[in-house]
């Protein structure tokens, strides 16, 4: 499989971000700035560009920051105009015909999402009756037509309509078939490490998972994820397990101490991206400050190993010091700034990290 990389993102219409270019990228991006300052804006922004635009990983972005299940939005909606969970991604959350998204690289490679109306056309030649789909960027007040909003996207040559009102017909399965992953704040869940770890079964890439686990705890000799029922059996979980070196029995990976989940999590999220692109929200969330050193030779490791890019947020100064330590190559830090003229990125090398560290400069 050829890999997936972002040499550069431009970045104009997406949400806050009115224009922005990351003009140089690395294997290794470590996005840092202030609160509101568009850190996960970037990565959703990475996101849509590596999935095409597609609508349905719009929709699974929609629903993560309502902290809402597939199963609970369906219940709570109908078919009908759900166009607010669209519009958020689009520059002032409001429906105007032609408002666009551009996302870019160097390559001129693009994909455009623009909110448009359509409508089906029919003419007769020859005594056949002949449709055409047309797009429409002003309300089309003809009365002969039916017209319907949604977004027309664009990648290279390719274009199709997704119309907003067909919303609940993505929620049958929201599986992004792409080698992209997502970790959010919130991924440190069981049952979201049990649905990674079933990505990747039998694939051969169990023993990177492994691996990387030994670095933090050298004695792990190998993983499982076994189902555990609890309040008499009403609620099942699957539980990751690990066997030790010298020791019979098997033990939840839990007793490793607070935050083993989150990593675990990471680590899951990096070798489901094999070739591809990992984003990692908040990166050091739910991890002790002395355990960061490890999870950044973690990072190196498979990022190495299996052709990733990573795009990682953080708040933390512990974790940007842990990432200018650490010995990897190939990286850099973002940090974000708001200007008069919108939010500019400032790069960091690792070397003028180090001296902006030493010189005690904001970068969180």
């Amino acid at each position: 499989m050829k890999r997936m990389y972002l040499p550069s993102l431009y970045i104009k219409g997406f949400k806050s971000i009115d224009e922005m270019n990351l003009g140089s990228l690395s294997s290794i991006n470590l996005i840092a700035g202030d609160n509101n300052v568009g850190k996960s804006t970037v990565l959703e922004a990475i996101y849509t560009f590596a999935t095409n635009g597609s609508p349905e990983v719009l929709l699974q972005m929609a629903l993560q920051r309502m902290n809402l299940t597939c199963n609970l939005f369906r219940r709570n909606n109908s078919e009908g105009d759900n166009s607010q969970l669209f519009l958020q991604f689009f520059n002032g959350w409001e429906f105007r015909g032609g408002k666009s998204i551009i996302l870019r690289t160097s390559d001129s490679n693009e994909t455009s999402l623009t909110l448009c109306y359509t409508y089906i056309e029919e003419s007769t030649i020859a005594n056949e009756i002949i449709t055409k789909r047309t797009y429409n960027f002003h309300y089309n007040d003809n009365e002969n037509f039916e017209s319907e909003k949604g977004i027309l996207i664009k990648t290279g040559k390719e274009e199709r309509f997704f119309a907003f009102s067909k919303a609940i017909r993505f929620l049958g399965d929201l599986s992004i078939k792409s080698p992209v992953q997502f970790i959010h704040t919130s991924s440190s869940n069981k049952s979201i490490n049990s649905l990674l770890w079933d990505n990747i079964a039998l694939t051969g890439l169990e023993k990177y998972v492994v691996e990387a686990l030994r670095i933090i705890e050298p004695d792990i000799e190998n993983l499982a994820f076994i189902e555990e029922s609890f309040f008499d059996n009403r609620i099942t979980n699957r539980v990751p397990y690990v066997t030790l070196n010298g020791k019979s029995g098997r033990f939840p990976l839990s007793i490793m101490g607070d935050g083993m989940n989150r990593i675990l999590s990471i680590i899951l999220g990096l070798v489901s991206s094999k070739d591809g692109i990992c984003l990692i929200d908040e990166i050091e969330n739910g991890i002790y400050y002395k355990r960061q050193p490890e999870l950044w030779n973690i990072i190196c490791h498979l990022v190495d190993k299996l052709n990733i890019q990573l795009f990682a947020t953080t708040h933390s100064l512990d974790c940007i010091r842990s990432f200018s330590d650490s010995d990897i190559i190939n990286a850099q830090l973002i940090r974000l700034e708001h200007r008069k003229s919108g939010i500019k990125p400032i790069c960091y090398n690792l070397d003028e990290l180090r001296i902006a560290l030493d010189n005690d400069i904001e970068l969180r």
